[in-house]
């Protein structure tokens, strides 16, 4: 299947129970935002209603990445830029943990959703997840097979007039979220907000998984940002490499960053350099 273009939805995948898999999805925690979400009940009614949208979905095999605290406030800062974009660009859904969310604030906020991976089988899970949950947003949900440079040359170079909030938990590694984000410079007018997932994640030097410092290297090191999510305190679990990939978070920092567009500026890349520095030619 070619990258760097849009794909339909699998509806083959709509009356099967185990989505993941038919696709070869391998969950590895099983773990769910809504059983931790008690804590953030009771205040905003969005987020409540989507927590109900997936207590109904419990037969659905899937994991989530995120702390429910994270999608509290991913909810909470869609809320503070409406009016503000018309389009949510999601780059790295996995298993739709964020984009359930996403889609649970479409009706409120009357925004438009693409969902952008390089593994065909995350975006075709995803939108399947997200049908089951908000079939009345589905038609306003597309799906992008590419990377985030890919779609930045031939969607929000191309398709003019739209704001975008650009969600990211895609590539984690510092090169990557570097290239990523390099990116976005030449489309920063568009751009109303960036939100980066996972911005406390360490590991081993296979994955070098460096979004923090990424950021910083392409917004400087005096970047204005709020930070969202769950913070770990020293000596907690979530502080001792993982099971999986050696993984590990860092005690006190933040598990996401909102960058407002508008209070940041790119100190990298240089104005003369061109797009396909990020993006051969050819792709």
């Amino acid at each position: 299947m070619p990258l760097g273009e849009f794909i339909e939805p699998d509806r083959s995948l709509e009356d099967i129970a185990n989505p993941a898999e038919k696709l070869g999805i391998e969950l590895f925690s099983g773990f769910r935002a809504l059983y931790t979400s008690a804590i953030q009940r009771g205040q905003n009614r969005i987020f409540d209603r989507i927590i109900d949208r997936q207590q109904q979905q419990t037969d659905l095999p899937y994991e989530d990445q995120c702390s429910s605290q994270y999608y509290f406030d991913l909810v909470r800062t869609l809320r503070d830029f409406n009016g503000q974009y018309d389009r949510v660009a999601e780059v790295g859904v996995y298993m739709g943990g964020a984009s359930a969310f996403i889609a649970g604030c479409m009706g409120s906020f009357d925004f438009d959703l693409d969902l952008i991976d390089l593994h065909a089988p995350y975006l075709q899970f995803t939108h399947e997840r997200v049908r089951r949950l908000y079939p009345e947003a589905a038609r306003r949900i597309r799906l992008f097979h590419g990377d985030l440079p890919s779609y930045v040359r031939r969607v929000i170079m191309k398709e003019t007039g739209h704001n975008y909030v650009v969600h990211h938990d895609g590539a984690h590694d510092f090169n990557g979220v570097v290239k990523d984000m390099a990116s976005l410079f030449y489309v920063k007018d568009s751009i109303t907000a960036l939100i980066a997932q996972d911005t406390h994640l360490r590991g081993t030097l296979k994955y070098m998984n460096f979004v923090d410092l990424a950021l910083h290297a392409v917004f400087g090191t005096d970047m204005s940002y709020a930070p969202i999510g769950t913070s770990y305190e020293p000596g907690s679990a979530m502080a001792l490499p993982n099971q999986y990939q050696g993984n590990y978070f860092i005690p006190g920092a933040p598990e996401g960053m909102v960058l407002p567009m508008s209070m940041n500026t790119f100190k990298y890349p240089h104005p003369l350099l061109n797009m396909d520095d990020f993006l051969p030619p050819e792709a």
